[in-house]
């Protein structure tokens, strides 16, 4: 629930992770921001935006990590690529 202010401004309460709020102490330390100043910053970037200022989705693996799932996948179907190294050589002793 918010309360007004003299100053114009609101106070809002948020739940917020004791860990997340703890973790971002840190990049605020030495500088004038806090948290109160994180979450004006964002609310403006989304007024001014008009969305939220960053693209929420799915993780998507970059070309190189998505040739290696897929050739993870197939070799679970059973396929063997040509380079692959039998087992005794990689865990040769030495």
């Amino acid at each position: 629930m918010s309360k007004k202010i003299e100053s114009g401004m609101v106070t809002i309460s948020i739940r917020l992770d004791k860990n997340v709020k703890k973790r971002t102490r840190v990049p605020f330390l030495g500088t004038r921001h806090n948290h109160d100043v994180a979450i004006n910053i964002f609310l403006r970037r989304c007024l001014i935006e008009n969305t939220l200022p960053f693209e929420v989705g799915l993780y998507r693996p970059n070309a190189r990590t998505a040739e290696t799932i897929e050739e993870l996948e197939s070799m679970k179907r059973g396929y063997v690529p040509e380079q692959a190294t039998p087992s005794e050589k990689v865990f040769k002793k030495k």
